[in-house]
């Protein structure tokens, strides 16, 4: 028995060495590869391959744990052909679109391998969304089939789209009214591969991000970008082969998918869903599984630092610490460092852009390194370029503020039936981040501000104008302007300037109560301010810098909301 309690993997059954060429007796790429498939090993041009290929290399090693259950890699590819074949025998062929929308359990990971290697298009849900914002993802992304852990169940059974879906199967002991269970189906449904035929420009996923408009865009990710990505992710985060993750994050974020879960699986680790531990439990779990990865989220990085004090010998295994979820203060970033030495990997990236862009090396760490490494985001990857330009589009020097603008290997295929947004940001092949920042003269890039009126929240990115969309719902608001104030544990909080209708008798309460219903929890404004008018400028743009100056001395230093009295902005 090995460690985690898995069994010795077993030899690869059918794998046949192929060369390039033909004249000398070796096999041309094309015949090569289809004869590889047909002894049942298929190359990994695209991401159900990829998972087909990890499944029978590291077969009886552990690929999840969660909720004290766990799953074999060829469990899980097992279970991933039994979905398959559920899905065919309920009408829904390959190339359709599926909604995930799912919590912690070993059966999402199911369901993302079985949606790939059945040439299904997965579409990513936060599970954190209200039912009136899945109804939203449902309907914009044409999903005919909705899979769905019973964390979710409340919110599914809230739905209004169930009329246009083929399927509803729910990873539940007790299932919504009209939901089939999604562990009867899978027992009931053969786990016999199909042959699938995928190309790698065929969208894998839709992502969704919340969007200037009020609404969110699907951000279409090919089979080419999401494997580019995974296959480079080892390389960057330092992933050991076979490694452990202990993961404290969950499924609500598609790059955590591409960016963590997925590159663990090529990679043959386990991931190990730890969410809301505590400083001890994190610690003394990373030390019994010899951890040797983890996510360092901006919130959750004090738990971290305390769970190596209490558990020094976490640091016998582990490898590195990525930084994720919205900037980390210099300060911080040196204070990590110092407790954690050179593991720390600081990166960039986006969903657009499918994984990291820029990113820190061991040595940036050490004595001899740049000097305000602990302020920059490293230097790009070889798979990416990076530049700086100003507003008519040319490249700066080194030492100028500019937007950064990316080309890479992992670029997402546009937004989902919006060619005019897509045209905004992807120009000859680049996306136009809309962030700021500049480079020095040894390409190290640093940010100094980011996309208008993005919020990072604790790692999630919350656009003001989403917020301010359903504020205004409210008959009651004649006006709302949404922006992030500064906040100790979070980054940022959500908050809100409003004007309201004369006479109007809304308390507070009546609007996060109405916004509850509306918004995932962590894009509900923290602090609202009644206000009696916004300031515009000439163009009679909200004017949210003077908003922030002006409201921010107003949050209770003990941290408790606003109360209702108005103040003149």
């Amino acid at each position: 028995m090995g460690r985690h309690g898995a069994r010795p993997r077993r030899p690869l059954r059918g794998y046949s060495r192929c060369a390039l060429g033909g004249g000398d007796g070796t096999l041309p790429l094309r015949q090569c590869h289809s004869t590889v498939r047909s002894q049942g090993v298929r190359m990994s041009d695209n991401l159900g391959q990829l998972f087909a290929n990890a499944g029978q290399r590291f077969h009886d090693r552990i690929a999840i744990e969660s909720c004290g259950r766990q799953k074999t890699f060829g469990e899980v590819i097992e279970r991933g052909w039994r979905l398959v074949h559920a899905l065919q025998d309920r009408g829904i062929p390959a190339g359709s679109r599926v909604a995930a929308l799912l919590g912690n359990r070993v059966e999402s990971l199911e369901v993302y391998v079985g949606l790939a290697l059945g040439g299904y298009t997965t579409v990513h849900v936060n599970d954190r969304l209200t039912s009136a914002e899945v109804d939203y993802v449902l309907s914009d992304s044409g999903a005919v089939a909705l899979i769905h852990t019973d964390t979710a169940s409340a919110v599914a059974a809230g739905l209004s789209t169930h009329a246009q879906l083929r399927a509803w199967l729910a990873i539940a002991d007790e299932p919504p009214a009209g939901a089939e269970s999604f562990n009867s189906a899978l027992d009931a449904a053969s786990a016999a591969p199909l042959p699938i035929d995928v190309d790698p420009e065929d969208i894998a996923l839709i992502g969704y991000t919340s969007g200037t408009t009020g609404f969110p865009k699907g951000v279409l990710v090919s089979h080419r970008a999401v494997v580019n990505c995974i296959k480079l992710v080892p390389f960057a985060y330092r992933l050991p082969l076979q490694g452990h993750v202990a993961f404290p994050g969950g499924w609500s974020f598609v790059s955590g998918l591409w960016g963590v879960i997925f590159p663990h699986f090529y990679t043959g680790g386990t991931v190990s869903f730890i969410p809301g531990a505590t400083p001890d439990e994190l610690g003394r779990h990373m030390v019994e599984r010899g951890s040797t990865f983890t996510l360092g989220l901006t919130p959750l990085i004090p738990i971290l630092l305390e769970a190596i004090r209490l558990h020094p010998k976490v640091l016998d295994t582990l490898q590195s610490v990525l930084h994720s979820g919205g900037p980390l203060p210099p300060e911080y970033a040196e204070k990590l460092v110092g407790v954690i030495g050179d593991r720390l990997v600081e990166t960039y990236g986006m969903t657009e852009v499918v994984g990291p862009i820029t990113i820190t090396n061991r040595a940036d760490y050490r004595d001899g390194g740049p000097e305000h490494i602990f302020e920059s985001v490293g230097r790009p990857l070889p798979t990416s370029s990076m530049r700086v330009v100003d507003a008519e589009g040319r490249t700066l020097a080194p030492g100028e503020i500019g937007e950064l603008v990316i080309s890479a290997d992992t670029m997402f295929s546009g937004y989902h039936n919006a060619p005019e947004k897509t045209a905004a940001v992807l120009r000859d092949g680049e996306y136009f981040t809309g962030d700021l920042g500049y480079r020095d003269e040894a390409d190290y890039y640093y940010l100094t501000g980011r996309a208008q009126d993005l919020i990072v929240s604790g790692g999630a990115n919350v656009y003001a104008a989403e917020v301010e969309r359903v504020l205004l719902l409210m008959d009651e608001i004649v006006d709302a302007a949404v922006f992030g104030l500064p906040d100790e544990r979070w980054g940022e909080a959500v908050s809100c300037a409003l004007v309201m209708a004369p006479e109007s008798t809304v308390s507070l309460d009546d609007i996060r109560a109405f916004t509850r219903g509306q918004l995932a929890g962590y894009k509900k404004p923290v602090h609202i301010f009644i206000v009696e008018q916004l300031p515009r400028n000439a163009g009679m743009k909200v004017m949210k810098h003077v908003l922030k100056e002006q409201l921010a001395g107003r949050i209770d230093q003990a941290g408790q909301k606003n109360t209702e009295k108005k103040v003149q902005a």
